[in-house]
């Protein structure tokens, strides 16, 4: 916890004093829960606001097994074969005819 310096009206004062004694809890035990239920709120309803959120849940995706979970194996897979590449290192005596330039290109 951090200990803080406020300042409130006289009003808020004299219903937080009182509310405490009502509760058998101090002010500032009061004050944090008093707190901690206006961010939770201010939070829960400002996620509401938030338009791209109100779009989870709409519609229903194919029933082909695919999850947030298993998702990578399905974007990032390739079963296509791959050519080799040619390493530039690789002398040109392992090069087969159709990577040798023409004679005209040399």
């Amino acid at each position: 916890m951090k200990r803080v310096q406020i300042i409130l009206e006289v009003w808020q004062h004299d219903w937080l004093a009182q509310e405490a004694e009502r509760q058998s809890t101090s002010m500032s035990a009061l004050l944090r829960q008093l707190l901690t239920e206006a961010i939770e709120l201010r939070q829960a309803t400002g996620l509401a606001r938030e338009p791209l959120l109100a779009l989870i849940g709409l519609a229903e995706g194919p029933d082909d097994g695919v999850t947030s979970a298993n998702l990578d194996q399905f974007v990032y897979a390739n079963s296509a074969p791959r050519a080799r590449l040619r390493l530039v290192a690789e002398s040109s005596s392992k090069l087969s005819t159709h990577d040798e330039p023409d004679a005209d290109h040399r």
